[in-house]
């Protein structure tokens, strides 16, 4: 018998590997790297390469960059918080008719599994769904779009939906933030700059209307404004993770690390903003990669600040998006 619910909250976030091997990597990798939304090339000109380069490549390097993040118990960190961000949420309605849960992209415990496993036990009037995408993108947060509106295509009852497309500009996001900035301040000293790293995207994408790189910059204007910081003097926007051959949005992290060593900045504050619990690309990629670049480069000391991840301030956002 199903139970009566008013609402439920999705948390979405993008996925990870079920297990730390090649084979679960591959699996991930398939689906992830198979979305027209991720990749838009046709599928006779991708597939070739997705098949006969990157899944028997790629999945072997990257299970040592997975190795060196994994959380023995919990999965990847993205995951683990991911679960908690859903937990300590539903915490906030415990005495309501809303649950809370989450769900991925890619990989297991996806949108449509969630989703039919939770209207078989419950009547629901209401789904919200909250892609844990700060910034709006066409290849993320328009992927956990694409997945809800397919599962509802054929369904004879609709209940009421509403989809968080954004919270770049939230006002408690920002506050997050900022607070997250000084609490590194207060641990390790201020450095000389403070780096606000976003994932990049394809330049493609931004000239078809994509806002995202809008969206990244009000985040990082609003977040300097918090701090009573300027850009460029005290704060530098740049753009890591870049895929393939394609022309991505710059300037890029690894060159701006290079030039700022190359211009005598010694000591380096690093935040990734457009990433809600901690990943490969902030852990592996910045955390350890970019440190290591910095100090080749010539600089001293590169500090990672974490993401907000299962924070009370991240909670309070959630809450605010859902209400």
């Amino acid at each position: 018998m199903t139970q009566s619910v008013k609402k439920l909250i999705l948390l979405v976030n993008l996925g990870s590997p079920e297990d730390l091997t090649v084979g679960a990597i591959r699996d991930f990798l398939r689906q992830f790297l198979s979305d027209q939304r991720v990749v838009g090339l046709p599928k006779l000109l991708w597939y070739p390469i997705l098949y006969g380069i990157i899944l028997p490549i790629r999945a072997k390097k990257l299970l040592h960059k997975y190795a060196q993040i994994w959380l023995k118990d919990h999965g990847t960190p993205l995951s683990y918080y991911t679960r908690c961000q859903a937990e300590q949420l539903q915490q906030q309605y415990a005495n309501s008719q809303t649950i809370v849960d989450y769900a991925f992209c890619y990989g297991s415990r996806s949108i449509a599994s969630k989703l039919n496993e939770l209207s078989q036990q419950y009547n629901l009037n209401e789904v919200v769904l909250i892609p844990l995408y700060p910034q709006y993108s066409s290849s993320t947060t328009a992927a956990a779009f694409d997945q809800l509106s397919a599962y509802y295509s054929q369904a004879y009852f609709i209940p009421q939906l509403r989809f968080i497309n954004s919270f770049a500009t939230n006002t408690s996001y920002i506050q997050a933030l900022a607070k997250t900035v000084r609490a590194g301040w207060a641990r390790d000293g201020r450095s000389d700059k403070l780096m606000v790293s976003f994932h990049s995207v394809p330049v493609k994408l931004v000239e078809a209307g994509d806002s995202y790189i809008d969206e990244c910059t009000a985040t990082f204007n609003l977040l300097c404004r918090e701090l009573a910081i300027d850009a460029p003097h005290d704060a530098v926007l740049c753009f890591q993770s870049k895929f393939g051959k394609a022309k991505w949005v710059e300037p890029a992290t690894d060159a701006v690390i290079k030039d700022l060593a190359g211009k005598g900045i010694k000591t380096l504050d690093v935040i990734c903003p457009g990433f809600v619990s901690d990943c490969l690309e902030t852990l592996e990629e910045v955390a350890l990669q970019y440190r290591d670049l910095f100090i080749q480069s010539g600089g001293t000391k590169l500090n990672y600040i974490p993401c907000l991840n299962d924070s009370p301030d991240l909670i309070k956002v959630l809450a605010e998006l859902s209400n």
